[in-house]
């Protein structure tokens, strides 16, 4: 399952953090905080796929933010392993939506949101690259709803690594 690679990489990189203060490519967001907001969404997800309540606000990490972030996402993996879990639909903000489409942007968020937090901290990430291929590849299918959620897309070439083109549709700067 690709969205397990994806959780894996970035769990990988909350393992190697030790700087939690150390400010992030998200414009006044700390590590901490981008961590927070990634275990935040992964278990609203979850939830919503579970069509249980959960709430985003608060601390998620406490005092074991990678175990925190192991939590989310295996909560998630079991959310959309559910029989029917991926072909139903979900309550979300942009209407009912498919599980695989929640995945879906469950995958970018982890995509991306690892990259922030590697950056940021000054510890390598390494995302498998069939995940980053499979978030570029539906990144399109996400641009209504994400319109705003990111910075402007920066100009990349056309030839740029899979991650440079992705991060690059988000404003990010390789």
């Amino acid at each position: 399952m690709l969205l397990r690679k994806a959780y894996e990489a970035t769990a990988a990189v909350l393992a190697e953090v030790t700087d939690w203060d150390a400010p992030s490519p998200c414009t006044e967001w700390t590590v901490r905080e981008v961590a927070n907001h990634l275990v935040a969404t992964l278990n609203t997800f979850a939830a919503v796929v579970e069509h249980t309540e959960w709430t985003m606000d608060g601390d998620h990490l406490g005092d074991d933010p990678h175990g925190a972030f192991r939590a989310a996402a295996d909560r998630c993996v079991a959310a959309f392993d559910r029989p029917g879990a991926l072909t139903d639909l979900h309550p979300f903000p942009f209407g009912p939506t498919p599980g695989s489409a929640i995945a879906a942007i469950s995958m970018s968020e982890t995509v991306v949101h690892g990259w922030d937090i590697a950056t940021g901290a000054g510890v390598p990430y390494v995302p498998a690259p069939d995940v980053v291929e499979e978030v570029l590849a539906h990144a399109d299918e996400f641009k209504p709803p994400a319109e705003g959620m990111f910075g402007p897309p920066v100009p990349v070439a056309f030839d740029a690594p899979a991650l440079t083109r992705l991060l690059a549709r988000t404003g990010r700067t390789a």
